[in-house]
């Protein structure tokens, strides 16, 4: 089986898939465009939205969507389109912006930053807390941020520099946060693909996009690959799991850096694509609220 079209929406570079269980409703970001997108499964009708910042990553937080985006976090609200600055990023390279994140088990955001033009190595790891307050977390510098994951249990924290083509897997101490036991959890060499969003499942299982690679890989707790799944666009970006079932993968894709020619041989990139599979997600984890 390959993954279905489902929301032609010609994103530059959609990203941060979400899933909302109350809305039934699939949320994802054009960051390069700075829209917000909503694809409802029961009727498959899109919408979208235009936002103030190039929000990155996106979260469920009480009735609304925390955001990361430029270089600020935020809460914007779908129903009145009303956005609220809550904090603002500092000592970051003025040509950098957010990209990647996720929520951890204590309910706090942790995303990354990027170099904007993916050129200099001084992308960094934060953590927005519940309270409203922004720190840095320890780990190196690097190129592009991307997967910010922890296990079902929470011991496990997943991320990758996708420059560096590999998964990291990090040992987390849920009552302090404390990241040790760094190890490269796999490559993605030999599929000439660069790791980008992930996606835990109910097993504790990676499901990783290959951008470049037109390939979202699954990942067993140990590295190794168990399903490649291959679409039909070459820079998939991020995956959510959805549906009541939490059995539909859904794929966010990009367009941006493509070609002409490689658009005319791959027209519905930067689209919403969408997969059954057999094993389910786990439910998204909400802002503020911890497991």
């Amino acid at each position: 089986m390959t993954p279905e079209c489902v929301a032609p929406t010609g994103c530059t570079l959609g990203e941060g898939p979400l899933w909302s269980p109350s809305e039934g409703f699939l949320w994802w970001v054009d960051i390069k465009r700075a829209k917000l997108h909503r694809f409802n499964p029961r009727t498959g009708n899109t919408r979208r939205y235009d936002l103030p910042i190039r929000a990155s990553t996106i979260a469920l937080h009480d009735g609304s969507i925390l955001m990361a985006g430029d270089q600020e976090i935020g809460v914007y609200d779908p129903s009145t389109e009303a956005y609220e600055r809550l904090a603002v990023l500092q000592d970051e390279p003025e040509t950098n912006r957010t990209n990647d994140g996720g929520i951890a088990p204590d309910g706090s955001l942790w995303f990354g930053t990027m170099d904007d033009a993916g050129k200099a190595a001084q992308g960094n790891y934060y953590k927005f807390s519940p309270g409203g307050t922004v720190e840095a977390l320890r780990l190196p510098s690097v190129l592009m941020t991307n997967t910010f994951q922890f296990s079902p249990d929470g011991t496990k924290f997943y991320t990758c520099d996708s420059a560096e083509q590999e998964i990291l897997s990090f040992d987390h101490e849920q009552e302090t946060g404390k990241l040790t036991g760094r190890k490269v959890l796999a490559d993605t060499f030999e599929l000439a693909g660069y790791p980008d969003g992930s996606a835990i499942d109910s097993e504790g299982c990676l499901w990783t996009c290959l951008w470049d690679a037109s390939r979202v890989i699954r990942l067993t707790p140990e590295g190794e690959i168990d399903r490649i799944i291959v679409l039909a666009a070459t820079r998939p970006t991020s995956v959510a799991f959805g549906d009541e079932d939490l059995k539909t993968l859904f794929i966010t894709t990009a367009r941006a850096g493509l070609s002409f020619p490689q658009l005319d041989a791959r027209p519905l990139s930067g689209s919403l694509f969408a997969i059954r599979v057999e094993v389910p997600g786990l439910p998204p984890r909400e802002f503020g609220k911890s497991l």
